[in-house]
């Protein structure tokens, strides 16, 4: 029996009521405003990537037996 289905389903009908309820918005965003979120968005997304890359080459190379020498020289502590 799944659990999380009443959640998930509550989760749905709950975010489709706030995006189809409208509401006057008394503000302005400029198009310098809408790139730096844009920006601020892809950044988050590359620091993950990279944090993601970094530590699983990390791991790859504890748990890898014999020669480890191909990623000690990509990623080494030496940042």
């Amino acid at each position: 029996m799944n659990n999380s289905a009443p959640i998930m389903d509550a989760l749905v009908v709950g975010t489709m009521v706030l995006m189809l309820s409208v509401a006057p918005a008394y503000a302005y965003v400029d198009p310098g405003s809408g790139s730096v979120i844009v920006t601020t968005i892809l950044g988050l997304f590359a620091a993950i990537g990279y944090t993601f890359r970094r530590y699983f080459y990390k791991l790859r190379r504890m748990f890898r037996k014999g020669d480890a020498s191909a990623d000690a020289d990509r990623f080494s502590d030496k940042d």
